[in-house]
């Protein structure tokens, strides 16, 4: 590595493992059941995932990337930040698409990737050192953004916060108020800018076959929970006995994947002995993928204290990258 490296450990695999079994426990013995989406990412989770984003059927992903490629260099020219914070960036080999042109407004001074993985962000900072032999510093925190925001370090001139891959959309609303308001806190100059992927409300049959895909890797990811319950509290669950069910749901203007039972299903959970039974034809609840309208972003964000909002969508606006000040 060429430039400073840090890292601020918040957790540990310990502490998340343990953290994980008891939300798994409360979402399986509510009502209704329900598992975090960070489960799907088990394992060959997070590889089936990649796979999807390669699907012509899921659009998000490759539109993003789009909008990245045609306005982010303007994006940055015009916020000239002294540093960037990624939020969720895994191994930041996306990164690029912001860090390049920062680097070349001369004023990007450091980069902040926040993410669950210590590894991820080691690769990733060793990967940028060597792209970008002139980015100075890499400060590096390790937490979960739904606890641990508050460890970023405190700003050293103006700051982008980037949160890319529509992740906001997994957020129901009163998380994501909370989220918003505690990412606002981390911006204390008006020049300071949020960037946030949102997928937006389109045509019912194109949002479903992004989850529904040919292929049935989405299937396969959606199944994939079960199998992280298995390893995280030695169930014994057969996961052939469930299928992937994912829907549209135009009230609340969301996506929900669920896991259907093919058969009565029961199964104990070893961390507390409780017998958790699934009848035939109910679902455990494993995401949501929240699309939203214009109005009702921008009314997100002005709750949470942002008043300058601008909009960069593809010619359909099936997706949208919102720059939001304070």
């Amino acid at each position: 590595m060429t430039g400073r490296f840090s890292v601020t450990v918040c957790t540990s695999a310990d502490e998340e493992r343990m953290l994980a079994v008891q939300e798994i426990v409360r979402g399986l013995t509510a009502e209704p059941k329900t598992l975090s989406p960070k489960f799907l990412y088990h394992e060959e989770g997070s590889g089936l995932f990649d796979e999807i984003t390669h699907l012509e059927e899921y659009y998000p992903t490759r539109i993003e990337r789009s909008l990245l490629d045609g306005f982010g260099a303007g994006i940055v020219h015009d916020v000239q930040p002294h540093e960037i914070v990624e939020l969720g960036p895994g191994n930041s080999a996306k990164s690029g698409t912001l860090l390049g042109p920062a680097l070349q407004t001369g004023t990007l001074k450091r980069y902040i990737p926040f993410d669950i993985s210590e590894s991820a962000v080691r690769e990733g900072a060793r990967a940028l050192f060597d792209m970008y032999p002139d980015l100075g510093e890499i400060a590096a925190v390790v937490g979960d953004f739904e606890r641990h925001l508050p460890a970023i370090p405190d700003p050293q001139g103006t700051r982008l916060i980037a949160f890319l891959g529509s992740t906001i959309g997994n957020l129901h609303p009163a998380e994501r108020s909370r989220f918003l308001e505690e990412v606002r806190a981390l911006m204390p100059r008006t020049e300071d800018a949020l960037l946030v992927g949102a997928d937006l409300v389109k045509d019912t049959r194109i949002i479903e076959a992004a989850y529904n895909d040919a292929r049935g890797i989405t299937a396969l990811f959606n199944l994939n929970s079960l199998k992280a319950v298995n390893d995280l509290l030695g169930t014994e669950i057969d996961i052939s006995l469930f299928r992937h069910y994912a829907f549209f749901n135009a009230e609340h203007s969301r996506i929900e994947m669920h896991l259907q039972a093919e058969a009565d299903v029961a199964f104990t959970l070893p961390a507390t002995g409780d017998v958790v039974r699934v009848q035939a034809g109910e679902t455990i609840w494993t995401e949501s993928s929240y699309k939203f309208t214009r109005d009702s972003f921008a009314g997100a964000l002005h709750d949470a204290g942002f008043g300058n909002v601008r909009w960069f969508t593809d010619p359909d606006e099936m997706f949208a990258l919102v720059l939001a000040r304070p």
